[in-house]
């Protein structure tokens, strides 16, 4: 269906302007008609922020992304050579990346070959840049943006890229936007193809996904759509798996509601088997926020890794599922075995080593939270310590998904009570936490001045007495190097009963 031609003013920022400008002045120098597509024009006719710009040549977009970056004083890559697609990254804070592609022949091929139709726009930007640029609409995506649509542009797109089956939900999700029965009859028909995609596209709209206001929804739909299974086969094998009475889902459902009750918990979204006066109980404020939003090493946030953990994180729970003498459904070590499972996902998903550190550390200690220590009363400064000690930067994103868990668990036969009392613990922690990390950094001692002081020779004896001189001062039983010098004489003449080899029993099988 072809559609009216409509004048379009891009942009009266002068910014953004000007690299549209540039743009055309290096296309027009090249030879090479030059358009700007899809999601820039998409979102600037919905009011969106549109942070990237995406442009298609009639031509070698290799030439026109080295041509185009050397005008703005930049670096480009190949994102992939052999199809001709290449990136621009700018620092500037009007546009964060330039995408920049080959057209497959003339402009009203490319867009007929493009996924949806609210991507198939196109805008011509030819040198001088005049006022108001002219839409070209071969799909009807201009009708489908203002009924807010998905629609794919043709029955084709998702085997001629499967890529685009997890996009097209990313993309609904994150425009609200509904997906067309038809459209959605072909994501689900075609939706295994999910599985052989290079794991850094996928995780790039994945990472997308769980970075969304709200996403409990989306990964039910996910699951619905048969997306989940080619994505995560190893959650697959959790569907349908019994848990004990208590438990309100399979080990599947579970996983899934953890999702939408990790949402509620970080005050992101709905959960209906919990009252706002529950939420309450849960301690938050302006550093839980910051801590979630920010990044680890630059790439995803915490809180999009920490949704991540909770799809995934009793994903052993079937390989340890055994029945006691009792009858009572056990899951063994399904902390640890999950932890191991889930780095796996992480590395075939293309993460980076302290992406998957974070998830997998979560993983295996989501059970700890309430094994801290005697149940009447609150942890022990050691016992938190230890936790600390052994989760690292994921200590916080822990503590909140197994208040989520919690929920997940019991569903709509929650006890608030026992909630409560889950609440108490972990604000316990927090606050224990916030008071050792007040304490000075740095060591009271170190492995030279054990070596000087008590001959002793460095290994993992001296390992030990350094990390329990640490323990002791971050719990408040030292506070000077006379008092952490006599400790270690002690421990040194008098080594204590091993302490360690339960420092991590794995879970009760819950």
């Amino acid at each position: 269906m072809t559609q009216p031609r409509k004048p379009f003013l891009p942009v009266s920022n002068p910014g953004r302007r000007g690299i549209i400008e540039a743009a055309a002045e290096t296309a027009s120098a090249l030879d090479m008609p030059a358009y700007v597509v899809g999601g820039y024009l998409r979102d600037t006719l919905l009011g969106r922020p549109a942070n990237d710009l995406d442009l298609v040549v009639e031509g070698d977009a290799g030439k026109m992304a080295a041509a185009l970056a050397a005008a703005l004083g930049t670096e480009f890559f190949a994102l992939d050579a052999a199809a001709g697609m290449y990136r621009i990254p700018l620092k500037q804070a009007v546009f964060e990346e330039i995408d920049i592609s080959s057209a497959a022949g003339a402009i009203r091929d490319d867009l007929a070959r493009r996924d949806f139709t609210v991507d198939a726009l196109a805008a011509a930007v030819p040198y001088p840049l005049p006022e108001r640029l002219v839409i070209t609409d071969e799909a009807g995506g201009l009708a489908d943006l203002e009924r807010k649509v998905l629609r794919a542009v043709s029955p084709g797109v998702f085997r001629d890229d499967p890529a685009r089956l997890l996009r097209g939900v990313r993309l609904a999700a994150e425009l609200g936007f509904a997906i067309e029965p038809g459209t959605e009859s072909l994501i689900a028909a075609a939706a295994s193809l999910a599985a052989s995609v290079a794991g850094e596209r996928t995780r790039e709209d994945l990472v997308k996904i769980l970075s969304l206001p709200s996403i409990g929804q989306t990964v039910e739909y996910l699951d619905r759509l048969g997306l989940l299974a080619a994505l995560f086969p190893e959650l697959e094998t959790c569907r349908g798996v019994e848990q004990p009475p208590e438990h309100a889902w399979d080990v599947l459902g579970h996983q899934l509601k953890t999702v939408g009750a990790l949402d509620w918990v970080l005050r992101r979204g709905m959960w209906p088997h919990a009252s706002a006066k529950a939420r309450q109980l849960i301690p938050w404020d302006g550093e839980s926020e910051a801590y979630f939003l920010g990044k680890i090493g630059g790439g995803a946030t915490r809180l999009a890794l920490t949704r991540l953990a909770a799809l995934i994180h009793d994903v052993a729970k079937p390989e340890t599922r055994t029945l006691a003498a009792n009858g009572r459904l056990r899951f063994y070590g399904h902390a640890r075995k999950g932890a191991e499972k889930a780095d796996a996902i992480m590395k075939r998903l293309r993460f980076s080593q302290r992406e998957a550190g974070f998830v997998t550390a979560i993983v295996e200690a989501h059970l700890r939270p309430t094994q801290l220590g005697p149940e009447a009363i609150p942890p022990t400064p050691r016992a938190v310590y230890r936790f600390l000690r052994d989760t690292g930067d994921a200590a916080v994103a822990t503590l909140y998904l197994s208040l989520a868990d919690h929920l997940a668990a019991r569903g709509p036969d929650l006890d608030l009570d026992n909630f409560r009392q889950h609440v108490t613990i972990v604000g316990y922690v927090l606050a224990e936490r916030g008071r050792q990390l007040a304490k000075p950094s740095g060591r009271l001692v170190d492995g030279n001045e054990l070596q000087a002081r008590f001959g002793m020779k460095p290994g993992p004896a001296m390992g030990r007495v350094l990390e329990a001189v640490a323990e002791a001062r971050a719990t408040g039983e030292i506070a000077s190097k006379e008092e952490a010098l006599t400790l270690a004489e002690r421990l040194i003449r008098e080594p204590p009963a091993d302490e360690t080899k339960n420092r991590r029993r794995g879970c009760r099988g819950e």
